[in-house]
């Protein structure tokens, strides 16, 4: 959080924190960071989301523009003066603009995390946010009032791959949301061919080989995330309920039983 925080003070006019009801310092390093930082303590309600959250962000600043970052992002100074630039254009209501994501504190160039490209950069009153963990963003203009930036915005991620188990546990809902979508019964086969189509998109289509062990890890993981959400999916179609084990072993002794 202090680094969040440092980063940005010097150049922009509000920092609106949505916390989600930590229980650590947040709070309080917050408050001692001065009369630019706005802190939110608005823990998610039953039903919502990271989309939620964010959007209770938007509803809260005060500025034009808004800038849509998590804790673990950081501007570099070309980013930075790209973004003060581009905002004075009236011929634009949003931007997008890409990340280096970090896996396991390591910048990744292949394995998918090069095709993030969202619009986090957007007018306040234009710009929503949808979807559940991998929001979705919605503005309220044509594509032609939509540019891009050319600098990328540095992501951390986790600090480590526990980290990153544990978050892909609360993501699991999304991908088997995804596939429940589809309507489709799930068969034997899939269990087997998604995970490995899986691991060839990351590892091979989209160069996560050229990441070296971080790449390989990262494709397994994928691979292993979407077969959880597929053995998930399969169980809920097939499930056997305990009142029907119980049925399937219920017996009744017989007279002769009580004759032995």
């Amino acid at each position: 959080m202090p680094g969040f925080l440092d980063h940005l003070s010097s150049w922009v006019d509000e920092i609106v924190i949505v916390d989600d009801g930590s229980t650590d310092r947040t709070e309080a390093i917050c408050a001692a960071a001065g009369p630019k930082v706005r802190f939110l303590r608005l823990p998610r309600r039953e039903g919502e989301y990271y989309s939620d959250q964010r959007n209770k962000g938007i509803d809260a600043a005060r500025s034009d523009w808004l800038l849509h970052m998590d804790i673990d992002e950081r501007v570099t100074s070309d980013l930075a003066a790209e973004i003060r630039q581009a905002i004075r254009d009236t011929a634009k209501d949003g931007y997008r603009f890409r990340r280096l994501n970090h896996f396991m504190h390591r910048p990744m160039r292949g394995g998918g995390w090069q095709d993030w490209n969202l619009i986090h950069l957007a007018r306040r009153d234009l710009f929503r946010f949808g979807g559940m963990f991998h929001e979705t963003c919605h503005l309220d203009a044509p594509s032609e009032r939509i540019g891009q930036l050319k600098r990328r915005m540095i992501h951390f991620n986790e600090h480590n791959f526990e980290k990153r188990l544990t978050k892909s546990g609360v993501y699991l809902e999304e991908i088997v949301k995804n596939i429940e979508d589809r309507g489709k019964k799930i068969k034997g086969w899939l269990l087997i061919w998604a995970p490995i189509k899986e691991f060839i998109k990351k590892y091979f289509y989209k160069l996560g080989v050229r990441d070296g062990v971080p790449g390989l890890i990262s494709a397994l993981h994928s691979a292993t995330a979407v077969f959880r959400a597929y053995a998930l999916v399969w169980d809920r179609q097939n499930r056997i309920s305990r009142d029907e084990l119980e049925r399937q072993v219920a017996w009744k002794p017989t007279d002769t039983w009580f004759d032995g």
